[in-house]
C-alpha cells in the first residue's frame, strides 16, 4: 500500500528528470535542411543564431559585409568504429559547409554545399576547426 501512494511522486519526478534531460541547449544540426531555413534578404544575426547557434567561424569582409561559416563533419557508423574505421577506410565521411554573408544585420546570401573528403581536403575551406575535431 505504501508503494502505491508514492507512484505520483515517482511519476512526477520521472517527467520532472525527462524534462532536465531534454533541456539542453546545445544546437543539433542538419546543416542540408538547415540552410533552407534562411532566407536572404530577410533571415537577421539573430534569428540564425537562434536556428543553429554560433557558427564556427566568424570573419569581417573588406567591404564591410561578415561572412559566418557552419561546418559539420559526417562519419558513417563504420568509419566511427575505433582504430579500424579511418586505417582500412571503412563506411564514408563528408563534410556539410554553410557559408551566410552579412550585409549589416540581414543574410545577403547563404550557400551550402556536401564535400566528400577528397574535395573537402582539396578546397582549402577554413572552418576555424579541424575536421577531425569531432
Amino acid at each position: 500500500m505504501r508503494l502505491l501512494a508514492k507512484i505520483p511522486q515517482l511519476c512526477l519526478l520521472f517527467a520532472l528528470s525527462l524534462s532536465l534531460g531534454c533541456s539542453s541547449r546545445e544546437y543539433v544540426r542538419h546543416l542540408p535542411s538547415d540552410a533552407s531555413l534562411v532566407t536572404p534578404q530577410q533571415t537577421t544575426k539573430t534569428e540564425l543564431n537562434a536556428y543553429l547557434g554560433p557558427p564556427e567561424k566568424k570573419q569581417a569582409l573588406a567591404d564591410g559585409r561578415e561572412e559566418w561559416t557552419y561546418f559539420q563533419q559526417n562519419k558513417s557508423m563504420m568509419r566511427k568504429t575505433p582504430y579500424l574505421g579511418a586505417a582500412f577506410d571503412l563506411g564514408s565521411e563528408h563534410y556539410d559547409v554553410m557559408v551566410v554573408i552579412f550585409q549589416g544585420e540581414v543574410v545577403a546570401s547563404c550557400q551550402y554545399r556536401m564535400f566528400t573528403k577528397e574535395e573537402f581536403d582539396q578546397s582549402h575551406i577554413d572552418t576555424g576547426l579541424r575536421p577531425d575535431a569531432n
